[in-house]
């Protein structure tokens, strides 16, 4: 097992081809989430951006991570619909801007990165942590890769552990309050259910953490 040190273009190509393929099969899934606290449709919108993204993937290779990020997001906010690809597309375009004309990106550049995304997710949504969105499986995913870049963790040892503190904390929506979008009219009503867009967030870090670990094979 080759120890992987930097995320590279074929990482992440692999990563969000991988997120695509998890996002179509979770199309169902996320559009019940979805009506439980919304309009039903966070399956269905981002899987057009997937189906999207799949297909841009077969165009030229890009030359640097900042252009593939750059590359992806803007396909994503052209292709869905509701917040969620505002949201998606802001993530993966502040990934860009940090990783501009890079073509590796080590634990400390990516924790950058995915600090960045959130900033402007947070930004973007006026959300905050316990708002009842994706903010709360990404804020504690942030915090842990911070904390792994301090610990000075391996690449696959952080997204690793990022990845089960986004799973801890989408599991905490359920017992949240929606606050902001369609789910806070449903008030205490959206109390009991899973937010669809911390289920999707945990399923970017579970592909990426993924990815990794098959790299390092």
């Amino acid at each position: 097992m080759s120890m992987v040190t930097e995320l590279t273009i074929p990482m992440a190509q692999n990563w969000l081809s991988e997120f695509c393929k998890a996002v179509i099969e979770l199309e169902d899934h996320l559009n019940e989430l979805d009506a439980a606290v919304g309009d039903g449709e966070h399956g269905s919108n981002l899987s057009n951006g997937a189906r999207a993204l799949q297909e841009s993937f077969k165009g030229p290779q890009s030359k640097s991570l900042g252009e593939f990020f750059e590359f992806a997001g803007m396909t994503i906010i052209n292709s869905v619909g509701g917040a969620s690809g505002a949201l998606y597309g802001t993530l993966l375009l502040r990934l860009s801007d940090v990783t501009a004309n890079k073509t590796t990106a080590n634990l400390n550049i990516m924790s950058q990165a995915f600090d960045s995304a959130l900033e402007g997710i947070m930004e973007l949504g006026r959300a905050k942590p316990g708002d009842k969105t994706l903010v709360d499986a990404l804020h504690p995913a942030v915090s842990s890769l911070i904390a792994s870049v301090q610990n000075s963790d391996d690449l696959l040892g952080a997204f690793t552990k990022a990845c089960h503190a986004a799973e801890l904390g989408c599991a905490k929506t359920a017992q949240m309050e929606a606050r902001k979008g369609r789910g806070s009219y449903q008030g205490e009503r959206s109390i009991g259910h899973v937010d669809p867009g911390a289920t999707s967030m945990t399923s970017l870090f579970k592909t990426l953490s993924n990815s990794i670990d098959f790299f390092s094979k």
